[in-house]
């Protein structure tokens, strides 16, 4: 088994160092570290290569992070593939336990995130939470039921050749981040294996893309990437002789809590025309009874911060939003 860290940078000259480093630390014979760097403006181009034949540095234009992943996934040799991210760290046991669970059936394993903050020191908080823990059948049927599963974003998944040969080079079908078909299509072209312990810490800073109150309209793009997931996992679907009804999509209890604070705060971004707050009433109580891929816990939580949300005057539900998606 040969593993191939795929790292894409742009303009995380700060991180992409350590970065670098927590993937020639990973305990294994046969790694490659492919650094693509994507037209970056700061120092990261002298950082990636001061690492010399350590890595294999690809420097281009800038051209986005879909178009730098798959040029990284052409130069890749490796049998398992991870897309690390710039700012993100890997613990150097990640090869090991992929080798430990994965079978000839296995289109990706993925574990639990822990949160750093910029300085790389432990916030105390992980995800996702895995309660119930997913088996792959389980994986497959909420994708296909809920259109959507307990999954780590990017860095914490590490895919099979087997399986993104399949779906490589990525187009935007599924939206500008290559996380999202990846993660979307792995239920349908393999097991997806779950491995409940954090082997990937996951960066907190002032300019991660989940920052959502970064500028306005970024609830509204999570609902536009969220239906762009859904469309794509409909074809992919299809494909393997599997129809997943339109309706399944109100269903996500995650694409959900983007929804409401989308319509919430600003309606005439949201780019959902049927939506309303009426609906996401019917669907916050619909998906919260229905969402299995959830514990009963948390989805209570979720039940009541909706209903409160969607129900407050803005002001107070700006202050509702902005408690649920602070890190």
């Amino acid at each position: 088994m040969k593993f191939s860290i795929i790292i894409a940078n742009y303009n995380y000259e700060r991180y992409v160092g350590k970065a670098i480093d927590s993937a020639l630390a990973v305990r294994w014979p046969d790694v490659e570290v492919i650094v693509v760097d994507d037209g970056s403006k700061d120092q990261s181009r002298q950082v990636i290569a001061a690492y010399g034949d350590r890595v294999i540095p690809v420097f281009q234009e800038n051209a986005g992070q879909l178009t730098a992943c798959n040029v990284g996934y052409a130069k890749a040799t490796g049998d398992w593939i991870i897309f690390l991210d710039a700012d993100d760290l890997i613990d150097p046991s990640i090869a090991e336990e992929v080798a430990r669970v994965a079978t000839p059936r296995t289109s990706k394993v993925q574990f639990q995130m822990e949160r750093i903050d910029g300085d790389g020191q432990p916030t105390g908080s992980r995800f996702p939470i895995y309660a119930p823990l997913p088996t792959p059948e389980k994986v497959k049927d909420w994708a296909i039921r809920l259109s959507t599963y307990p999954t780590p974003p990017g860095s914490g998944n590490v895919y099979a050749r087997a399986f993104l040969d399949r779906i490589f080079p990525l187009d935007n079908a599924c939206g500008d981040f290559s996380d999202s078909a990846m993660v979307t299509a792995a239920p349908f072209f393999g097991d997806v294996v779950t491995v409940d312990k954090p082997l990937v810490k996951y960066r907190i800073h002032g300019g991660n893309d989940s920052n959502l109150f970064a500028k306005e309209g970024l609830f509204a793009r999570e609902v536009a990437r969220g239906h762009s997931k859904f469309l794509y996992a409909q074809r992919i679907a299809k494909a393997a002789g599997i129809d997943i009804p339109d309706a399944n999509f109100r269903r996500s209890l995650h694409v959900l809590q983007h929804r409401i604070p989308s319509v919430t705060l600003s309606p005439k971004l949201h780019p959902l025309p049927w939506d309303s707050k009426y609906q996401l009433l019917k669907d916050t109580i619909r998906s919260t009874v229905g969402f299995d891929a959830m514990a009963p816990k948390r989805r209570l939580v979720l039940f009541v911060w909706s209903l409160l949300t969607l129900l407050a005057p803005k002001p107070i539900a700006r202050k509702l939003i902005q408690k649920r998606f602070s890190h």
